[in-house]
Parts: C-alpha cells; structure tokens; sequence
C-alpha cells in the first residue's frame, strides 16, 4: 500500500487578506476562530492591524499588509497612523504608485525623507486623515508599467466607501497578475457590490459590503493553495511513492495558485478525493510530468509559481522559457537573481533576459558543490522552492524560517513526509 500523509493547509492569504480589509470597512468583527488558528505571518499581521487603533502599526515583511492598510488606513483613519516594518527590504517594495493614486482621492500620505530604523523599524508611510477634493466620480488612470497588482486591489477594496465610487482606466495590454485583480472583483460583488470589469476600464459604485456574506465567507476558512504548490511539488521530486492529501482545499479554486494545475498539464479530476480534499498520487504525477514538454509558458499571472516550476523543471531535465517575469525583481528579494544563482549552485543551465524571460536548458546538471549554499535573502519562496533538493543533495539554506511568512508548517510538513517515505533530508 503507497503511503499516505494528511495535511491541514494554512488558510488563504489571497482571500482572507481581501476579507479582513473588507471586514474592517463593514465595520465587521472577525469570527472568533481565527484567534485560534495556526496563521502565517502576512496573515497574523493583517489581522491584528486591519483592527488596530494604535498609531504605529507594523506590516513585518508583508508588502500585501502594506500597499492594502495604506488604502485602508487613508480612507478611514481620524488620526495619524505610521505604516513600519523591521525589514529594510519593505522600504524598497513598490508602494509609490499606490501613493500618488491615493493622493489624487484626497489622500494625505508621506513617505518619510528618511529610511533610518526607529528603535529597529523602518518607516514606511505616514497616514493622516483623508480630505476628498473629488465631486461626482472620481476616475485614476493607472501608471503604464504598474509594478504590483495590489495597487489596484487597494483602490478597488475602498471604492464602495467613496461618496461616488470609483472608476480606474489604463492602457496597458494587461496589468500584472490580473488574475488576483479578478479574484478581487469576485469577491466585491460576492459581498453586494456593483462592478464592471472591461479590458481597459473598472467601475466600482458606491455601497457597502454585505455583513451576513462576510461572515459566512469569513466562518470556514479555506486552505491556502499558494502554499499547496509545495506539498504538490514535494509529490512530483518524492524519491519514494506517496500520496500526499490536503484536506481543506477544494480540487476547483478561485484562488490564482490553482493555475499551477494548468501550467502542469494536471486536470484538478484526477486530484479529487472529495470532502474539499486533494489528493497528490506521486507515481501519477511524476510519470505525467516525465511525458510532458514545455515550449514557452507566460507566467504573468502566476508569478509566485515561478520559483517553484522552475525547480521542478530543472529536476526533470525540461527545456522551456518562462516569460512575463520581469517584476520578480521586486518581490522579497530579487528572485530574478537568486533563481539564476541557486540553479547554477545546483549544475543547472539557465539564462534571464529582458525580452525572452527564463531560459532553460533542458540538460543534465553539472557536479554539484557540497553542500549546496541556497542563497534566500530571507525569501520564503526561495527557501520553500529549492527545499525538496534536499532529498539529492547536502543543502547549505540561507534563513530557513522565512518560511514562516507564508506557510509556517512546511518543515514540519516536509520532515513529516520523509518519515512516511522513510527516506531522509540532507540539510
């Protein structure tokens, strides 16, 4: 009999950080269960801070808890709120866009002219009461090049509480990651709000979110499939037979991170094993993914797939280009830099280049050293995607409780595996 382990998802971090802000604008409690909860970092701040009354808030390392309390702290605040972070690398996420925006509604919001720590936290922004300047609709047209799709989630998640709604315009073919600017738009109008989505063009009207939606949507939380990508490819690099089942994600998704079923080929069919629970059969899988090519692949929409697809295709030898990558660059590190790095470390050939993305060679890995250093730059995704090497290789990983901010049981997860396997990790 194939040996099986369970696991229990951390919930959402794209739904529920759309939620608590939506919450807190209802004028909406947080269910009491989520006090209770196993909760990653971004999560535990956003819920902590989206009820806070204090007047320096910390956002940790969560560029999402940034650029979201900014609209929602501009929007409601009666007094002075300053954004902070312990992390320097917060001071270099994108936030000014989100700013000039703002500013345009009526926001009164500073960047501090200096990026020295206060008692160790860097400022981020200064949030002082909002004077509106706008009659009638207001309507933002967004920057070309926008760097973060949570700029417009911002914009979008206060709209309903503007006097006259909101429109937003661009021109743009399309804006970055639009998948998670649905899944907001979905979530809006789920909880009564008028909206209209065009290629070029979003109308929000004015309103208010529905309380008795919120906390049914807010009472069963659901898991969090950007975390599912890494059980999914621990079954796919598993040196042994195992089935892997995660028993609070549902095989149809709206979050964005289901995509990576598609990116592989897999039909969510053949995860299903009901009750809200997926099931991970490593000999299906990886015989799927031996018989598979890859051409060229747009991960525009799914750029935090990026580290992890590009870890297994490198194991199983594929040749492929990844384009639409460009704003990896921005993220926690520089992931852009430190994929190249980390699979050379391992003997792989890869290039990056503006135009043509990721280019993969397809070939066999060169000797390795040993160890293997994983540079992280505390990047939860850089350590979570390189992990599963361990099985082949002594790994040498950078800060391995970033993992923390997103999934803070993937180790005990993963070592949990390699008991049911019984097959080590070498770290």
């Amino acid at each position: 009999m194939t040996p099986q382990l369970s696991i229990t998802m951390p919930p959402s971090k794209s739904l529920y950080n759309r939620l608590f802000v939506m919450a807190r604008l209802a004028h909406r409690p947080i269910p009491s269960l989520w006090r209770q909860l196993d909760l990653c970092e971004d999560l535990a701040v956003m819920l902590h801070a989206s009820g806070s009354n204090e007047q320096r808030i910390s956002v940790g390392a969560s560029g999402t808890a940034m650029r979201l309390l900014t609209a929602l702290f501009a929007l409601t605040t009666e007094r002075e709120v300053l954004l902070v972070s312990p992390v320097h690398r917060m001071t270099e996420r994108p936030l000014a866009q989100l700013i000039a925006l703002l500013s345009q509604l009526g926001a009164n919001l500073t960047q501090p002219a200096s990026q020295e720590p206060v008692e160790g936290l860097y400022p981020l922004v200064c949030i002082r009461p909002m004077n509106p300047q706008q009659k009638g609709l207001p309507t933002l047209t967004l920057p070309s090049g926008l760097e973060s799709s949570q700029t417009v989630t911002a914009l979008l998640l206060i709209a309903p509480y503007l006097p006259h709604g909101l429109a937003l315009r661009w021109q743009d073919d399309q804006l970055p990651s639009a998948s998670y600017i649905q899944l907001t738009c979905f979530l809006m109008q789920a909880c009564g709000i008028e909206l209209s989505l065009d290629r070029h063009e979003i109308y929000v009207a004015p309103g208010a979110y529905c309380e008795s939606t919120l906390t049914r949507l807010l009472s069963h939380p659901i898991g969090d499939w950007s975390s599912a990508q890494y059980p999914l490819q621990w079954s796919l690099m598993a040196p042994r037979p195992c089935k892997i089942l995660l028993t609070n994600i549902p095989a149809q998704s709206l979050q964005p991170d289901a995509r990576a079923l598609e990116l592989l080929q897999i039909f969510p069919d053949w995860l299903d094993a009901g009750d809200d629970t997926l099931c991970f059969d490593s000999e299906l899988l990886q015989k799927h993914l031996r018989e598979l090519s890859f051409m060229s692949l747009s991960l525009s929409n799914n750029p935090d797939f990026a580290p992890t697809l590009i870890a297994l295709l490198l194991y199983y030898q594929k040749k492929a280009q990844l384009r639409g990558l460009d704003l990896l660059r921005l993220k926690e590190s520089d992931r852009i830099a430190l994929i190249l790095r980390n699979g050379e470390q391992l003997g792989y050939q890869l290039t990056y280049e503006m135009e043509r993305g990721f280019c993969l060679a397809g070939s066999a890995p060169s000797s390795a050293h040993n160890p293997v250093p994983i540079a992280t730059d505390a990047d939860h995704r850089m350590v979570m995607a390189w992990a599963p090497f361990a099985w082949y290789h002594q790994l040498q990983i950078e800060t391995p409780q970033a993992v923390d901010k997103s999934y803070p049981t993937f180790w005990r997860d993963l070592r949990k595996l390699c008991e049911v396997i019984a097959t080590p990790l070498y770290i």
